[in-house]
């Protein structure tokens, strides 16, 4: 596992994309070419998120990348690619180490293609790759705090295919990997199936029952697992807002014999609202999303599992063709089941942005926010303010 595999993960995604976009070559395209960089400069109060070894770090980014999307009448490839440069700077580093051994380069890139190879047929594969020291992509309930180096990527073919009568079946197969710097972290490799089957009542409202398997590999002393999970969902949309409500029950069985099997239920309640785009890749005027989940982490280094209860709202809204904020406000419970079993952690997140495009493509923010988590467990808990001005320029290169 590693560094290799991820790039052999990249050049299928980018062979897969060729075979798709050929099928559809005949037909007339329109490219859309977006260079885009951003320029920051940040302020954390904690940046280790530690409850005593407190640093206030000072990071100034450079990010330059380039966004390409190629559509037709039936397939849609867009191909997106960020460099990352960071640098920090700290006087408050409390022992804990020299801050600019931290300094590195990053960045991220995905690659997401649809094709509808017939009427009733559409394939597809996404591929999402990210190197940065940042502890939230670890997992998506992430409860991390280490600023540990680490490559990510998630491959996902999938397919869909409707049979017509408001019945339809999606498969899809995923493969991540977390692949940390030397022997900062342990390295993990998960492979996921997954089926749904669909019933759609009427173009608004429809219901759908999945099945997933997967296995979690790591490269340590973390005890790998097998898991299954099912669970029916029901989503709705009523004019600019999609509700959406599912249950499930899953299990995961460890393969250290010392550890009985985790189960229990998944449930979870979204509301997704934006108005309407003129044009697919219009950005809308505004947005909103509420969410009450609770889900159990995958990636436990350290056999550390927890039962996760977030709520989650967001929403942004533009006043006018160049003023806009947007805002977050998250709770997170994590409650463990391993290791420890006994420990509990609340984490309160708040963070709000107002952008103003200063002339054509040119836009700069300000956003501040803060973390608090508040833990049973013994130097588990941290708060953090951070502050941090933006400037982002991005030009379309649009033709048909």
């Amino acid at each position: 596992m590693g560094r290799r595999k991820i790039y052999h993960i990249v050049a299928a995604v980018g062979a897969l994309a060729t075979v798709l976009a050929g099928a559809d070559a005949m037909a007339a395209g329109r490219f859309i070419i977006t260079p885009h960089v951003e320029a920051s400069i940040e302020h954390n109060s904690n940046f280790y998120r530690s409850e005593h070894n407190e640093a206030e770090v000072t990071t100034l980014g450079i990010s330059p990348g380039i966004q390409v999307i190629y559509k037709t009448a039936k397939t849609k490839i867009t191909a997106d690619g960020t460099l990352e440069r960071h640098e920090y700077d700290s006087d408050d580093d409390d022992g804990v180490g020299d801050i600019d051994d931290y300094s590195y380069t990053g960045g991220k890139a995905s690659l997401d293609v649809t094709s509808e190879v017939t009427d009733r047929l559409t394939v597809g594969v996404k591929d999402n790759m990210r190197v940065t020291r940042d502890p939230e992509y670890v997992d998506e309930y992430s409860n991390e705090v280490g600023r540990s180096k680490y490559t990510t990527n998630a491959f996902t073919p999938n397919i869909y295919y409707d049979f017509g009568n408001k019945f339809g079946v999606g498969a899809r197969y995923q493969n991540s990997l977390i692949d940390y710097s030397g022997n900062d972290g342990e390295d993990y490799d998960e492979n996921r199936g997954a089926v749904d089957l669909f019933y759609n009542f009427n173009r608004s409202t429809a219901v759908y029952l999945e099945y997933q398997i997967w296995n979690g590999d790591y490269d340590g002393m973390s005890s790998d697992y097998l898991a299954h999970q099912v669970s029916l969902n029901a989503s709705k949309q009523f004019n600019y807002f999609t509700f959406t409500a599912g249950a499930g029950y899953y299990s995961r069985d460890f393969d250290d014999s010392g550890y009985d099997t985790l189960d229990g239920v998944t449930w979870k309640v979204t509301v997704d609202g934006q108005d309407r785009r003129e044009e697919e890749d219009t950005k809308p005027r505004s947005f909103v999303r509420l969410a009450l989940i609770h889900d159990l982490n995958n990636y436990g280094s350290g056999d550390s599992y927890y039962e996760a209860t977030r709520l989650e709202l967001k929403g942004g809204y533009m006043f006018g063709p160049k003023l806009g904020v947007s805002g977050l406000a998250m709770y997170q419970n994590s409650d463990y089941q391993i290791n420890p079993s006994d420990r509990s952690d609340d984490l309160y997140v708040l963070s709000a942005q107002i952008g103003y495009e200063v002339i054509d493509n040119l836009t700069l923010a300000l956003e501040g926010g803060y973390r608090d988590r508040d833990s049973d467990a013994v130097n588990e808990s941290y708060d953090d303010t951070f502050i941090m001005a933006k400037l982002d320029y991005s030009y379309d290169f649009g033709h048909q």
